[in-house]
């Protein structure tokens, strides 16, 4: 059986060699002690999961996420960390993170069964509902049997990264790599040497071999992701890779070209046909690169799909906070009412919203109406909390239940905060004012009671009471209760 492979980046070799202990059963594993050496590693090496450290040292896991989805990367990324918290949570997952752990937490058959689950679900799973999908993934999977060329059209954000990844998975190919490349996340002048590698001593810079993407992806299936951003000059050069199934890196030799097995997807959101016609995309690579066209439809056209896909999100969010979410009806409503003119990445990220703004660090959450804001909305933290008042009235905190208008201990210096708390724009939802802002609504549940609202939090009262001066929340001025 061929296993998946791991990169595990983690600094402590202790930590590291036993996480490879537990997981070996079930994927191979490669440990890198830091995100320099784990980046390098990545440009010669596909994995299937990377499961990285915080903490390095060096560049963080982090900064080391953000420069591999910045190249195009989209392998899966879980980040563990003994600092694990919501904001840090947010800020992976904005980033592009898959999944979020915390070394204290980490049971081995648990962690074990997460990336099982991660590689059966969380990649190429395309959830579906109505009649237009449900064909387009019987001709897939018809497609899929076969080595022929698929273009995959659609509007941003419809999943035609997802629908790739689909085709591999029910693919004979399966089991082999499947390699993306994001063409509009290259310059220009690294397009040729990602796609093509190159010779050490090539150019300057080049110190050492490195294989291609074509290289890489034999025996497997890569994508070229966002084609029509592929630049005109190179376009003669890949269509002959494609048609030889032979690659040369740049500074090789001509007379031992690469052979390659490798089976071609590619994605657009661009009217290609136009740019053909306009000369700006090659006639020949059109026709050699859509032996079998797939349109994706836009969600708007779709809606069936709409309820599946929340639920599958819904599902998701469960499963990485552990907690119990539900969505009312009337929510759903208002979700299957909205256009969607970013589809169905727009929706994903407005679920993920509604559960934050709904969560107060329950194991129950129920995402009302009001906490469903697209980004044509406005928050109003207020209302988007009115989902846990039943919770908050059978679990009162405070023995009256009253609730405290607590922006006023905002210091003056801050009072955009106050009015980014009563009436919150989307441009203003970032890491520091969402921990400014958990921690307000915490000190209002409770009346002020620290030691109450570090509970609710999940934090200790010295944490909160450090967050409260880091945050300068709390000074000579401040109008925060303190009782403990």
């Amino acid at each position: 059986m061929i296993k998946s492979s791991i990169l595990l980046v983690e600094d402590d070799l202790q930590v590291a060699e036993s996480l490879k202990q537990i997981l070996s059963s079930y994927f191979d594993v490669e440990i890198s002690t830091s995100a320099e050496q784990a980046y390098q590693i990545l440009q010669d090496k596909d994995f299937s999961i990377i499961l990285s450290d915080l903490k390095l040292p060096g560049i963080s896991g982090l900064e080391l996420l953000k420069k591999i989805r910045g190249i195009g990367l989209t392998t899966p990324f879980v980040m563990i960390t003994a600092f694990g918290d919501i904001p840090t949570a947010v800020e992976a997952t904005k980033l592009g993170a898959t999944d979020f752990l915390r070394k204290g937490d980490l049971d081995p058959k648990e962690l074990i069964n997460k990336l099982l689950n991660l590689l059966e679900d969380s990649d190429f799973e395309f959830v579906c509902g109505s009649e237009k999908t449900k064909n387009l993934l019987a001709i897939s999977r018809r497609v899929a049997k076969t080595d022929s060329t698929v273009l995959i059209l659609g509007e941003s954000g419809v999943g035609k990264e997802v629908l790739a990844r689909y085709i591999h998975k029910v693919s004979p190919r399966a089991s082999r790599p499947f390699v993306a490349v994001n063409m509009a996340a290259i310059p220009d002048t690294l397009v040729e040497a990602e796609l093509f590698g190159y010779e050490k001593g090539a150019f300057t810079g080049a110190e050492r071999r490195k294989p291609g993407k074509f290289e890489i992806a034999s025996g497997g299936t890569l994508l070229l992701d966002e084609i029509g951003d592929m630049p005109l000059h190179l376009q003669p050069k890949v269509l002959r890779v494609i048609q030889e199934k032979k690659v040369e890196r740049i500074g090789q030799s001509s007379s031992a070209p690469i052979k390659i097995d490798v089976r071609i997807i590619s994605t657009t959101n661009k009217n290609i046909e136009k740019m053909v016609k306009d000369g700006t995309f090659r006639e020949d690579l059109f026709y050699r690169l859509s032996v079998v066209p797939l349109k994706i439809p836009p969600l708007r056209e779709r809606k069936e799909d709409i309820p599946p896909l929340v639920n599958y999100f819904i599902s998701k969010l469960s499963r990485k906070y552990e907690v119990n979410i539900s969505i009312e009806d009337k929510a759903l409503k208002k979700i299957k009412e909205y256009d969607w003119p970013g589809n169905v990445r727009e929706l994903q990220n407005v679920v993920e919203r509604a559960f934050i703004l709904s969560w107060s660090g329950t194991k129950y959450v129920t995402i009302t109406s009001d906490a469903i804001v697209t980004s044509a909305d406005e928050i109003n933290l207020q209302t988007a909390g009115h989902n846990q008042e039943a919770n908050d009235n059978q679990n009162s905190i405070t023995p009256e239940n009253k609730r405290t208008d607590f922006t006023k201990a905002i210091p003056e210096e801050q009072q955009e905060l106050k009015s980014c708390i009563q009436t919150l724009s989307i441009d203003n939802l970032n890491i520091k004012n969402m921990e400014k802002i958990f921690i307000i609504k915490a000190l209002e549940r409770t009346g002020g009671n620290k030691s109450k609202a570090a509970q609710l939090l999940g934090i200790t009262v010295r944490t909160l009471r450090n967050k409260l001066k880091e945050l300068k929340l709390e000074d000579k001025n401040s109008h925060l209760p303190s009782s403990e």
